[in-house]
């Protein structure tokens, strides 16, 4: 087990990419390694054949022929081979000192061992798939400083200053075999695509090794430099490959949650590589890009436990742009009837999360094919469950049994079979939210009263219907979104896990 200490170690591998960028200190574990290095053999597997039985006084082309299997003018022809190397004499029937030399190398297993590093992240525990023969150190301007500041030229005086996060080091064990096998295939898969993409004399020098072992029980504590820049997608940020092998380092994606959730700060420094394009500027397309921006980094700031979930996390980010754009006087009829659609999405979201982590013991209950009201009511009661009211128990009792057993293979049901099927998730289960949440936490009538205001909105409204609808509101759409989102943080322990 190793736990990563601040030794202020500080490494730099890659350039700074093209672009605006935000250069970050990132923590890593970094184990020393032994391995020996792949030799490019100097014969092949005929010549090594031939000079062994030379070796062994057997030199006649008939007679190796004979004892090999191989043609005798194949023989004749390796002979020519090894003489023109000068490892065997003029008549072909003794092998020269380099000869002896050359076959002698060739017979001894042994390989030269060569030292390299290995870098596990010290925020998630798993290995990069990287490896390097050297500790590419940088020296801070500032060693006695928490954060420091490099010198990038002494003629300007330029100085780069990294942001160094802060995080909760937790204790990581040391990579199995598996692990460190998995990350060796990774390097050489990406470069191998690297060789394909790019330039190859431009790539770093390939490692290349028939394995490794390691040589401390403890890694080294270190920082190594990474470059981050905007990337514009549903991640915001494009992590850049500190050793310039890919463009991306991809292993890194989903780790950059995690640090964000340690330091709201590093979310702060990187809002600022996603550019806004100012207001009356803006098309309508780049608005509402900019909305979704916005709303990306505000889950990112305000809701990072919900970054193990990207479906949640997608879900909510849709609902958060909708309330920015109603802040911002984007309150059509249809505006407001899409808040509540998607506040409704939300939910179904998270019921459907909630009953696939769990699933409880469903096999337990009954096969009837009728839809009875009362056995619903007996069962949900039955539960005793804290937020389940006899209001809201009356209210799910009425949706078919069966399709909500459906809902734990196929969660595609309907808002109110969701909630009913996740009720049924505690059936056998110990821990489970919703044995924990209150009714005052999760007030399951406004999700009730939600849900009905949805299934309003997805039918034509007219005085033809003889039927009363709610009129939604700027106020409603709004108090249904701080709902859900109140909704959602009640569930941030168990979705952190």
């Amino acid at each position: 087990m190793a736990a990563f200490a601040d030794t202020m170690t500080y490494l730099r591998y890659g350039d700074k990419p093209a672009g605006k960028a935000q250069a970050v200190l990132w923590p890593v574990l970094v184990h020393q390694v032994l391995y020996p290095e792949v030799q490019q053999p100097k014969m092949n597997l005929f010549q090594k054949v031939v000079m062994r039985l030379i070796r062994a006084n057997t030199f006649d082309a008939g007679d190796i022929a004979e004892l090999t299997g191989f043609h005798i003018n194949l023989v004749k022809l390796i002979q020519a081979q090894l003489l023109s190397r000068g490892w065997i004499d003029d008549k072909a029937i003794e092998l020269t000192e380099s000869g002896l030399k050359a076959i002698g190398e060739e017979d001894d297993q042994s390989e030269q061992l060569a030292s390299g590093y290995l870098f596990q992240d010290a925020v998630s525990g798993k290995l990069w798939p990287r490896i390097d023969n050297r500790l590419a150190i940088i020296e801070p301007d500032n060693p006695s400083e928490k954060f420091p500041k490099f010198s990038l030229s002494r003629k300007t005086g330029k100085v780069l200053e990294p942001f160094k996060p802060s995080f909760k080091p937790a204790n990581h064990a040391t990579p199995k075999t598996q692990d460190t096998m998995r990350a060796w295939q990774d390097y050489r898969s990406d470069y191998r695509i690297a060789r394909q993409l790019y330039t190859p004399d431009k790539l770093p020098k390939q490692i290349k090794l028939s394995g490794l072992t390691y040589q401390s029980e403890q890694p080294e504590s270190a920082w190594i430099l990474v470059w981050i820049t905007a990337s514009h997608s549903a991640r915001l940020w494009s992590i850049k490959d500190p050793f310039d092998i890919r463009d991306e380092a991809w292993w890194l994606t989903g780790n950059l949650p995690k640090l964000l959730e340690h330091d709201k700060n590093l979310c702060r420094s990187l809002s600022g590589l996603i550019e806004q394009p100012e207001p009356e500027n803006q098309t309508v397309s780049e608005w509402l890009i900019s909305l979704r921006d916005q709303a990306s980094l505000q889950v990112m700031m305000d809701y990072p436990w919900v970054q193990k979930e990207p479906d949640i996390a997608d879900a909510l980010s849709v609902v958060l742009t909708r309330q920015e754009m109603l802040e911002n006087g984007q309150n059509h009829k249809n505006d407001l009837e899409a808040a509540i659609t998607e506040c409704q999405k939300l939910l179904e979201v998270l019921m459907q999360w909630l009953i696939k982590s769990f699933q409880g013991s469903v096999e337990q209950l009954p096969k009837s094919k009728q839809n009875d009201a009362n056995l619903n009511r007996s069962l949900l009661t039955s539960l005793n469950l804290p937020a389940f009211t006899e209001d809201v128990i009356a209210t799910l009792s009425r949706q078919k049994l069966q399709m909500v057993i459906r809902a734990f293979k196929n969660p595609t049901s309907s808002l109110k079979a969701l909630v009913f099927a996740a009720a049924l998730g505690t059936i056998g289960t110990t821990i489970h939210p919703l044995k924990v949440l209150k009714s005052e936490q999760l007030d399951l009538q406004k999700l009730l009263a939600l849900a009905h205001l949805r299934n309003q909105t997805s039918h034509g409204n007219s005085r033809y219907t003889g039927k009363q609808y709610t009129e939604i509101t700027v106020e409603v759409a709004q108090k249904n979104i701080e709902f859900v989102l109140q909704f959602t943080e009640q569930f941030k322990e168990w979705i952190r896990g």
